[in-house]
């Protein structure tokens, strides 16, 4: 059971109580009517000073359950206090809770506006690093090429006629370097 709902449930049980005091004061003066006003003196005497009872709404003098009276209606007062100040504790901290859960919303959207930048950037490197590892496997294969032209070039030059298939070589290494090339253009659409 809430706060509020425990004290609703106090502020209710005292009514009822102060509801059924006043009942059996008003019983009792019903029941007792005549002895009070012969106890007061007469009934005449009592008109003259004032303690006429009727005039009193129909309540008897019993101090104790006035008292008693006051006493339920000042804890009905401060109940109703305590669950206004209550209430009041429960909007502030509710709305203090709002504004940090919007807080932590904006710091939310901000962190996955990050991440998808980060994401971004991941994909692009990876892309750059796929084409840098194209471009290395490129450059090797040109420095293949042209480490076995150069072999050929000084082949030739030590022994002209020692070749004679030296233009097929030629022809054959050339080809590797096209076909190489075109298979990496593939490759990269």
């Amino acid at each position: 059971m809430t706060k509020c709902s425990r004290l609703q449930q106090e502020i209710q049980l005292l009514r009822n109580e102060l509801a059924m005091v006043r009942g059996e004061r008003d019983e009792l003066w019903r029941k007792h009517d005549s002895h009070f006003q012969l106890c007061s003196g007469c009934a005449d005497s009592s008109i003259k000073n004032g303690n006429n009872p009727s005039s009193r709404s129909d309540r008897p003098i019993t101090p104790n359950q006035d008292l008693y009276i006051a006493y339920l209606e000042e804890q009905i007062q401060r109940t109703r206090f305590k669950y206004k100040k209550q209430m009041g504790e429960v909007k502030c901290s509710a709305s203090l809770l709002e504004t940090k859960l919007q807080n932590v919303r904006m710091e939310m959207n901000y962190i996955s506006a990050k991440a998808q930048k980060v994401d971004k950037l991941q994909r692009s490197i990876s892309e750059l690093k796929s084409k840098l590892s194209r471009r290395d496997m490129i450059i090797s294969r040109y420095n293949e090429q042209h480490a076995a032209f150069l072999e050929l070039i000084n082949n030739l030059d030590k022994e002209p006629n020692a070749l004679p298939d030296a233009p097929q070589q030629l022809q054959k290494i050339a080809s590797k370097n096209v076909d190489g090339c075109e298979e990496k253009r593939k490759d990269s659409h």
